[in-house]
């Protein structure tokens, strides 16, 4: 029995007639008439009774032609992933949170392979839309990180896509600031609170996917609520808000990851003390998805970076 069989019973099925399904599949009727004898010699049983009416599926052949129907899915299901997959053997696309560490992971990568035939895609993006680039297969991996207070309907909203999530990291939120902010001044040993934030203005990432009424879905507004909110779409332009105003920015700033990387010249990371949530980085892949080789070399330099005590599979 072979695939093409069942497709060809399918089609039988459908025109409930020989000489027109072997038209549709633009093959001779004599072939497709000498294939099907084949199969039901092959099962020892009559899948269509030769009717003057047409070809008339017998109780067997309507339960063959369900199970064909489902099988000819998986097929194509499984053939599909192959393609994918041999895509992303020439490919290496990263969708990802607006993390400095992930650019420099990339750039690496492609310095080392750049003598290859290898396409290279990176995106910085917001969680939603990182979320939608591997759900469409766009990306085959997508970095990002998760606050808190709201971890829970983004962990959800991920699942409904059929994506799954790995956590890398758990990460402390901190302050970053510029020259322009009366903050810069405060050094290391300086831990800065929630109530000394409370009347400068915040700059902060747009994120266009809502999962609750009426509030950015990076922060819950039941948590913090800044005095002043802007919102922008890209980090050339949040740091320069930092640069050139008073305004600070909530984020995550793993000190190992900036050991071997440099931050933003200018840009300060801060200690934040009593805030009402924290952060963590994972990275998302279809459900049915396998990793092309660079993608887990990126995985791998990331999870070595963040510091991961006990790393999941990476497959």
């Amino acid at each position: 029995m072979k695939i093409v069989q069942l497709i060809q019973v399918v089609e039988i099925a459908r025109a409930k007639s020989i000489t027109q399904a072997a038209k549709n599949m633009y093959m001779a009727q004599s072939n497709l008439s000498t294939s099907l004898k084949s199969l039901e010699e092959e099962l020892n049983q009559t899948i269509f009774n030769r009717t003057e009416k047409g070809m008339q599926l017998t109780p067997f052949g309507e339960e063959f032609l369900t199970q064909a129907k489902l099988t000819i899915k998986q097929f194509d299901y499984i053939r599909n992933m192959a393609d994918i997959q041999n895509k992303w053997s020439m490919n290496l696309s990263i969708s990802s949170y607006y993390f400095l560490f992930a650019s420099y992971i990339y750039l690496e990568l492609f310095q080392q392979n750049q003598d290859k035939n290898i396409t290279f895609h990176f995106e910085e993006a917001s969680r939603g839309d990182i979320i939608h680039s591997v759900y469409n297969r766009e990306s085959e991996l997508g970095i990002l990180s998760l606050p808190t207070s709201t971890r829970n309907k983004w962990i959800k909203y991920i699942e409904q896509h059929d994506l799954e999530y790995q956590k890398i990291s758990d990460e402390i939120p901190m302050v970053m600031v510029g020259s322009a902010s009366p903050l810069y001044e405060k050094t290391d040993e300086d831990i800065i609170s929630i109530e000394m934030l409370k009347d400068m203005p915040m700059v902060d990432y747009e994120e266009k996917q809502k999962l609750f009424d009426g509030a950015n879905a990076h922060i819950s507004p039941s948590v913090f609520v800044p005095s002043t909110l802007l919102k922008v779409s890209d980090r050339a332009t949040l740091i320069d808000f930092l640069h050139k105003t008073p305004c600070y920015h909530i984020a995550t700033s793993n000190r190992n990851a900036y050991q071997q990387y440099t931050y933003h010249d200018g840009i300060k990371p801060l200690r934040l003390m009593d805030c009402p949530f924290s952060y963590e980085i994972g990275w998302i892949k279809g459900k049915n998805n396998y990793l092309s080789t660079l993608g887990k070399q990126f995985l791998v330099k990331a999870q070595s970076m963040l510091i991961l005590e006990k790393n999941p599979t990476i497959k």
